[in-house]
């Protein structure tokens, strides 16, 4: 309990952070915004961005959980993920799978991304990521499949679309020759 009161601290600071800096939801391609109040330090923790709600949406919890991630503390954004209440929501799922992958469990992201993928098909960045997990399990052809998944749905211009591309031209030119 003691943890979980911990993690809804951190997701009540980062959505305190994300509310009070007009954050709106975000694309996995946005540079990390700045942070205004730092709720690790003790001389904050009384600040209204750093208190803690128990009333945090979906869309806070998601938005959280994306930053967390994105600036590399899979652990906690797994947390954050988890206190969703909407735990079929793709988003929720895809940062579940996410997170999981980046903690090193790339079989255990597959159902994530095959339940997001589940609720909506057409959600390009879950597809991104999961051409990743391919990746990293060495399944060059499902990746591309997720590529011409996310071409079929957003074309050759879309941020998922270049993401996954970059990823398996890194793969490809990585791979032994002959």
């Amino acid at each position: 309990m003691k943890n979980a009161r911990s993690h809804l601290a951190v997701v009540s600071c980062s959505l305190g952070f994300l509310l009070a800096a007009g954050t709106h939801a975000v694309a996995d391609f946005d540079p990390p915004v700045k942070k205004k109040v730092d709720c690790s330090k003790p001389e904050n923790k009384n600040k209204p961005a750093c208190k803690p709600s128990n009333s945090a949406s979906d869309d806070e919890i998601y938005n959280a959980g994306y930053w967390m991630a994105r600036s590399g503390q899979y652990a906690e954004a797994l947390a954050v993920f988890r206190m969703a209440a909407n735990q079929n929501d793709p988003r929720i799922l895809t940062g579940l799978g996410f997170t999981t992958r980046k903690l090193g469990n790339v079989d255990a992201a597959f159902a994530y991304y095959d339940r997001a993928l589940a609720q909506d098909p057409n959600f390009v960045l879950t597809r991104a990521y999961l051409g990743e997990a391919h990746l990293m399990k060495g399944d060059l052809a499902a990746a591309q499949r997720q590529l011409s998944e996310i071409q079929g749905r957003c074309g050759t211009s879309c941020e998922a679309y270049a993401q996954l591309a970059g990823h398996i031209a890194a793969h490809t030119a990585k791979a032994p020759k002959g």
